[in-house]
């Protein structure tokens, strides 16, 4: 789901979320997602969110209100001067109340309102409006379909090879980016859990020209007789940053390699299967540093599927 909006009596700005919900029961269902919180003034913070949610429904199960709760790890751009800037990490608790009005037996309108409430760093409030697209089995959801088939639960992914083009964006108040390109193969494995394994170029944004190596795995599910699947990929990124070289060590006299350092790597993903061997996959990877030079990597690529 994705909307706009956010007041606040201080001072506001734009903001956005896009989040995955999975139904446990009638009552019972629990999202992650990501909520970007614009730009207020002297902070650019956005972040990952995991969450449990009590619905109660009405109407035929048409209209469903929910209260949540859960954890919210962000990443919070200040300005430090000399046209430099920090990138924060930190996390808080997030409050928050949905109601959520199905307009066709799959298309749902949502009203979100977040409250987020961190230690360290300033408090928000979210309000959205958004639209959203029910993948479920059955119509709406409804007691006992409320995920995929049973075929779907027995998933697994097979052998995938993806290339992909997009671009990267540095996590500062310039926004320097760059054209970027990756290459991963996929496995699954086990039901709903992929692993990959990928090469990351992220281009040369002026203030870093990085690459490396991927390593993630991957919660997935899959709608539709596994023509759609969705994945949360979390992992570590070996790279090389030819602008921040880390200490080099010597091969020899006059000879010297810069040292690979790691960052974690956090990755939703999207794919559409063409046929049976052609899919399509959109995947956005953040790279958390410890340097002050986090990274969204946005990457569309087509891959080749075989068992």
């Amino acid at each position: 789901m994705a909307g706009g909006g956010t007041p606040n009596w201080h001072t506001s700005s734009f903001s956005w979320d896009l989040d995955y919900s999975q139904h446990f029961s009638k009552y019972l269902s629990g999202s992650i997602g990501w909520v970007n919180e614009g730009h207020i003034a002297g902070h650019h913070r956005d972040g990952t969110v995991a969450q449990l949610w009590l619905d109660s429904r009405w109407l035929d199960d048409r209209l469903i209100l929910a209260v949540g709760a859960g954890e919210y790890y962000y990443f919070d751009t200040v300005p430090l001067g000399n046209h430099d800037s920090a990138d924060l990490h930190g996390n808080g608790p997030i409050y928050s109340f949905s109601a959520t009005a199905y307009v066709t037996d799959r298309i749902f309108a949502r009203f979100l309102i977040n409250r987020i409430n961190p230690s360290s760093d300033f408090h928000s409030n979210t309000a959205l409006l958004g639209v959203g697209y029910w993948f479920g089995q059955d119509k709406r959801p409804t007691p006992g379909k409320l995920g995929g088939s049973p075929t779907e639960a027995r998933f697994v992914t097979g052998n995938e090879l993806t290339f992909y083009t997009g671009r990267s964006v540095v996590n500062t108040f310039e926004s320097e980016h760059g054209e970027a390109y990756a290459a991963e193969y996929r496995r699954g494995l086990s039901r709903h859990l992929d692993g990959t394994v990928s090469y990351i170029y992220e281009g040369d944004p002026k203030i870093t020209r990085r690459s490396g190596l991927g390593v993630q795995v991957w919660p997935v599910n899959t709608f539709f007789n596994g023509r759609i699947s969705v994945g949360l990929g979390l992992g570590v990124y070996v790279y090389i940053d030819n602008k921040h070289p880390t200490p080099r060590r010597q091969l020899g006299v006059g000879a010297s390699v810069n040292t690979p350092a790691l960052a974690p790597l956090v990755s939703p993903t999207f794919a559409v299967r063409l046929s049976e061997q052609w899919i399509a996959r959109f995947t956005w990877h953040r790279v958390v540093t410890n340097y002050n030079r986090d990274s969204d990597v946005f990457l569309l690529g087509f891959g080749y599927r075989w068992r």
